[in-house]
């Protein structure tokens, strides 16, 4: 991704913000090694890269490779080539000509062997492990990650459309995917955020069942999720369907997950527990006896990841916020009969949820 003008101003104000947490808990440098967060606080989408966060420097160390395209992307931050392996080396060198002797680092994605070569570096320096630090502030989207999302979403139900007149009895779950894919690609979407997930008849049952070479059956229930990225920013969408007649069964457990999606749709406003959010679905199939075959949370955030904050779900921490985009999925999976699952990606507005994705939840096509 490569960021203008107003890309610019925005990952400054996001830099701004991590300043001032980590002058809130007296820490005077950060080390930035997810590659999410690398993207978010930067710009910079390369394979390969750490950022360095100090009171009045960003500096950015990445190899060769992708030197030029730091330079590029990273408007705000000094490049630094790193040489060799010692990347760590040089980020311990610099703290030291500043005189910093204590370093923060994300424990999450800080591997055993990286701690250690820095521990055993940095015999002066003291490591403090933080924790989704930068993922909070991901969490409320600003207006160009709106405006990306919602293109990501866009394309998705664009590629879909496509899609369902070629959906007949006979056509193979991997036939599916690759049609999906294939228009999802030619519509704008960099990549797909997740691998596709087709699953038919008994698979259905398979929260996250990918395609295999199954031909799918008339009248078997079948459910796909998908999504798109545009310009680094995930979208996310699953529909459940039958190609000919469904029956009495499939009918009532479509309806009850429809309803139960609705309910949330109607029901979740700013300021909101996420583990209550979560509770107006989960409760609702308890008083119709399904709870036991709804075994995840009802929704999750999407934005440079296909998962991240918040958290709807019975373990899920803090409060839905306004700007924070997220999904509603409620679902059933009765192992041996099947399942269905209606996902839609949403943002909490002022005046309540606005719905990304566009596309139809007929239950038969």
């Amino acid at each position: 991704m490569k960021f203008g003008l107003m890309g610019v101003v925005v990952v400054q104000k996001r830099i701004h913000k991590l300043r001032r947490r980590m002058s809130a808990h007296h820490l005077k440098a950060l080390l930035i090694t997810g590659r999410s967060n690398v993207f978010f606080l930067s710009g910079f989408s390369g394979s390969s890269g750490y950022l360095l966060i100090t009171e009045k420097d960003a500096l950015l160390f990445t190899d060769f490779r992708y030197l030029q395209q730091a330079q590029k992307q990273a408007n705000n931050f000094e490049v630094v080539k790193a040489e060799g392996n010692s990347s760590f080396s040089q980020i311990l060198s610099h703290l030291s000509k500043e005189g910093i002797f204590e370093l923060a680092f994300e424990e999450a994605y800080v591997t055993v062997r990286e701690y250690n070569h820095l521990h055993k570096a940095a015999s002066r320096l003291e490591l403090i492990p933080i924790y989704n630090w930068i993922e909070e502030i991901r969490a409320l989207k600003d207006n160009e990650e709106l405006e990306y999302i919602a293109k990501a979403a866009a394309i998705a139900d664009s590629a879909w459309a496509e899609v369902l007149p070629l959906l007949q009895p006979g056509i193979a779950e991997l036939e599916v995917a690759a049609e999906l894919e294939y228009r999802l690609r030619r519509k704008g979407s960099s990549q797909t955020p997740f691998e596709i997930i087709v699953a038919s008849g008994f698979r259905s049952a398979l929260p996250h069942g990918v395609a295999t070479s199954k031909l799918i059956k008339e009248n078997e229930l079948v459910t796909v999720d998908f999504g798109a990225v545009y310009r680094g920013y995930s979208s996310d969408i699953t529909r459940t369907f039958v190609m000919g007649n469904p029956n009495t069964e499939q009918e009532k457990i479509f309806s009850l997950v429809l309803e139960g999606q609705r309910l949330a749709m109607e029901n979740i406003k700013a300021g909101m527990d996420c583990t209550a959010a979560d509770e107006l679905v989960r409760s609702f199939f308890q008083e119709n006896g399904y709870e036991q075959y709804f075994g995840h949370g009802l929704g999750h955030g999407v934005g440079i990841n296909v998962h991240e904050l918040p958290t709807l779900s019975p373990k899920g921490k803090g409060t839905l916020q306004n700007s924070m985009v997220f999904t509603l999925e409620p679902g059933i999976y009765i192992e041996g009969w099947g399942g269905v699952r209606l996902e839609d990606l949403v943002v909490l507005k002022d005046e309540g949820l606005q719905v990304l994705t566009k596309s139809s939840k007929a239950l038969s096509i």
